[in-house]
């Protein structure tokens, strides 16, 4: 199928086959016919809306053709239809002739490097990518520090996160070679939002900035102008704050929310062992180590003694040219990174969001974090609102204006499992719960409001049951029921629900085989297709700048795992109820009478102050067709 040879990357790539058995079975019916079409030519998410009629009908009369078909879109390669994001001032580009000779070099390339002609990494990455396609590797900057850089062939480069001046570069005659560095780590600014992120102070947050690249914690001391033991009590502060364990540890989870949001390349070790040139058995210790264990650690899930683990180490200090673990740390999330990057369909270079403040904070006691977007003022009433199953990471500019002048202070949790938060290691909805918690703990929040739609509904009223002394007001807009009252509609969207609730051996398949159809392009015409019933909604995505911050949230929320979509709809599909006892003043259930089915109030009635509204005109995306009536369910106008 899709396994492009042309294309070597580090052997991370999957490549889908269909044996003779399932092409049998999916030939069996209409739907199955359609997906395995569009299987075969890459596009399952035209062959998924184009079938979407039949889809429940594929469930009762060709189970296992549906199972099969899904499954194998699940394993599609991620080159064929997945997108990560990216920081802007994370990479740099540049384009040479096959001869060595400049074409073009980003200011950031630049910078870093000097001239690509002058560095014999670069030139022994774009020999091995003019014989075999695409080449990583790793190279020294000016400054003497150690960066993942790869260099490839035009034709396997089009999904790089490249600069408007590289590509045009390309379209100069003659044989080209890009070379591209990934390095998060030499921006100062990306490491201050990161820092920022974690609620650190300006002290805190330069002191986690210079270790990211200085050898130990006196010369990060020295450069920030302190002395050590006031660089030691703040280090203590900010591991305290991010949930690190060590200093190594505190960098990981900076390096985390600096390189972006994509996929995982689904073997570290293998991508140490191309890159770095480690052996097999210091790849892994190197693996498990840069994933925040110490060596002692290490040592015992491995079933080694600690001074083999830190001779394996030091072995891949020595091949790397980094001298401290704390380096080895950033280096392996920027070589990763990269990695993931170069393999995709397409990377879109994201800017960061002029009007809300990426935030994370420790969750639960299984070394997770929960990020979440603070739209301020800190003043305003905190408000929670909760994003649906793919869009809702970021709000709408005039919903945010509209509520802070209503005098809100509108924050939006990831999920777990969703965006950059991590997955849930047990019970979905109890995790959704006390990530809620532990984002109010971290606000200082005593109570706060809450504003759900659709799927999120769960969580939200998982935290009131939980946390009823901590709920004021909560408005629950268009909430989905349990599954056994699910609506008639005759839409995109209310088919894949139902299959999906009545199905949930599908879900798991179902959420990855989305999650690698995340390239713009699909994701565009997903959106529309998904709310083509919505006049208004329709009229909304006119606008580019809307259609496009709907896109970028598809992407991101998905872009690191579908295992948070695959809990919550496992939770709805196992038996979720609406609790008896929740917390709360009162609770707003508003549903927009464009759905054209008939909502369940009765449902809802037992919650405390039950009140029930519908809106005329507004589809599914009333926060931006309709913001100002969103602002009187909350304010009870």
């Amino acid at each position: 199928m899709y396994c492009r040879k042309d294309t070597p990357t580090l052997g991370i790539r999957l490549c889908a086959s269909l044996d003779n058995a399932s092409l049998r079975i999916m030939s069996i019916g209409p739907l199955s016919r359609r997906l395995r079409e569009g299987l075969e030519e890459g596009r399952q998410t035209e062959a998924l809306l184009a079938g979407w009629s039949s889809l429940e009908a594929a469930v009762i009369s060709e189970p296992e053709a549906l199972a099969a078909v899904l499954r194998d879109a699940a394993r599609i390669d991620p080159a064929e239809g997945f997108a990560a994001l990216t920081p802007t001032a994370a990479v740099g580009g540049a384009v040479i002739t096959a001869s060595g000779e400049t074409v073009h070099a980003d200011p950031a390339f630049t910078e870093w490097f000097g001239r690509p002609a002058e560095s014999l990494a670069f030139r022994r990455l774009a020999r091995h990518a003019l014989k075999s396609g695409q080449m990583t590797g790793l190279v020294e900057g000016r400054d003497g520090s150690v960066v993942a850089a790869a260099a490839g062939l035009p034709e396997v480069t089009r999904g790089w996160p490249m600069s408007p001046d590289c590509r045009a570069a390309l379209t100069r005659p003659g044989r080209h070679v890009v070379l591209l560095a990934f390095a998060p780590s030499r921006d100062s600014a990306l490491a201050a939002a990161a820092a920022e992120a974690f609620g650190l102070t300006p002290l805190e947050a330069r002191l986690a900035e210079a270790l990211i690249s200085a050898p130990d914690l006196n010369t990060a001391a020295y450069r920030i102008g302190v002395g050590r033991e006031t660089a030691r009590d703040a280090l203590r502060k900010a591991m305290k704050k991010t949930g690190a364990k060590r200093s190594p540890d505190l960098v990981r989870r900076v390096m985390d929310l600096m390189v972006g949001m994509h996929p995982p390349t689904g073997d570290t070790e293998a991508v140490l062992r191309t890159v770095f040139g480690a052996t097999p058995a210091e790849a892994r210790a190197a693996a498990k180590f840069a994933e925040g264990l110490s060596a002692q650690e290490v040592a015992a899930a491995l079933g080694v003694k600690e001074a083999t683990v830190r001779g394996y180490l030091k072995s891949v200090f020595l091949k790397t040219g980094v001298r401290k673990a704390k380096d080895l740390v950033r280096l392996a999330a920027e070589t990763s990174a990269l990695a993931s990057v170069t393999s995709v369909s397409e990377t879109v270079l994201e800017p960061p969001d002029l009007q809300g403040r990426l935030r994370a904070a420790p969750a639960g006691d299984h070394d997770r974090k929960v990020a979440f977007i603070d739209y301020g003022p800190r003043t305003g009433k905190a408000l929670f609102v909760l994003h649906g199953f793919s869009t809702g990471r970021t709000l709408a500019p005039v919903f945010v204006d509209q509520l802070r002048k209503a005098g809100y202070r509108a924050i939006v949790p990831q999920r777990p499992g969703f965006g950059l938060s991590d997955p849930p290691v047990d019970d979905y909805l109890r995790t959704c719960a006390d990530d809620m918690a532990a984002v109010m703990d971290v606000l200082k929040l005593r109570t706060v409001d809450l504003l759900a739609r659709d799927i999120s509904v769960g969580a939200a009223l998982a935290f009131a049951e939980r946390y009823p002394d901590r709920v004021g007001k909560g408005v629950l807009l268009n909430p989905r029921p349990p599954k056994g009252a699910l609506r008639p509609e005759h839409t995109i969207l209310a088919a894949v629900s139902r299959t999906m609730m009545g199905s949930p051996h599908l879900i798991a398949a179902f959420t990855e085989m989305l999650r690698r159809q995340t390239r713009t392009d699909l994701v565009r015409s997903m959106v529309r297709a998904s709310l083509s019933e919505y006049p208004a909604d329709l009229q909304a995505l006119d606008k580019p700048a809307v259609l496009d911050q709907l896109v970028r949230d598809c992407q991101a929320l998905s872009a690191r795992t579908s295992k948070g979509a695959t809990a919550e709809l496992t939770a709805y599909s196992m038996g979720w109820h609406i609790p008896r006892s929740v917390g709360g003043q009162t609770w707003t259930m508003a549903w927009c009478e464009s759905m054209k089915s008939p909502p369940e109030p009765p449902l809802w009635a037992h919650l405390p102050g039950a009140r029930i509204r519908y809106l005329k005109e507004a589809g599914m995306m009333a926060y931006y067709t309709h913001p100002e009536i969103i602002i009187g369910l909350l304010t009870g106008k």
